[in-house]
């Protein structure tokens, strides 16, 4: 029994300690975009999953929010594009060219410095603004976490704000961090 106390006492002190979840953001945009600009939703696959849906419609009611106006495509100032992922976090994504030279890091593999020593997978959302007259990207942000516990409908509605906040905080990278399931 005293065993079972001290087992308890220490793991409630070892949770306290647990490091917080960090959320990192990457934002490009090169175009100024307006306040109240209006989109559409890009067309989706048929084989897109329910948590592919979920994070769209996450993203445009939290661009609605922002005074957007949701509209069909013809009349749409920008196509909104959202893509979600769930991979092991010992995997980095790299672009490159034809050679196989690296050109860029898209995402980079967990270690001790990112993960803060928690990191089974990586949970990604990008969000996409494209200017529908020119084709042209207009605003880009990707929101990523590690996690070792957390399942993905555990982290979207935190991947949804960091990514959509990063309109406000314009181009660049930051760490956000959280309290939350590893």
């Amino acid at each position: 029994m005293i065993r079972a106390a001290v087992l308890a006492a220490a793991v409630i002190v070892l949770a306290g300690c647990a490091a917080p979840v960090v959320t990192r953001v990457d934002a490009v945009g090169p175009l100024a975009l307006p306040r109240n600009a209006s989109f559409a939703v890009a067309p989706v696959p048929d084989d897109a999953s329910i948590l592919n849906g979920q994070a769209r419609d996450m993203v445009a009611a939290a661009l609605r929010q922002r005074g957007w106006r949701q509209t069909g495509i013809e009349n749409a100032d920008y196509v909104l594009a959202v893509t979600l992922a769930d991979r092991p976090a010992t995997i980095a994504l790299k672009s490159g060219n034809d050679e196989g030279t690296t050109a860029e890091i898209l995402a980079p593999a967990a270690d001790r410095r990112t993960s803060r020593g928690c990191a089974e997978r990586d949970h990604r959302l990008v969000f996409t603004l494209t200017d529908r007259p020119s084709g042209s990207m207009a605003f880009s942000s990707a929101a990523s976490e590690f996690h070792c516990k957390a399942g993905l409908n555990d982290s979207l509605p935190h991947l949804v704000t960091a990514a959509v906040e990063g309109l406000d905080a314009g181009s660049g990278r930051v760490a956000l961090s959280r309290k939350g399931l590893r």
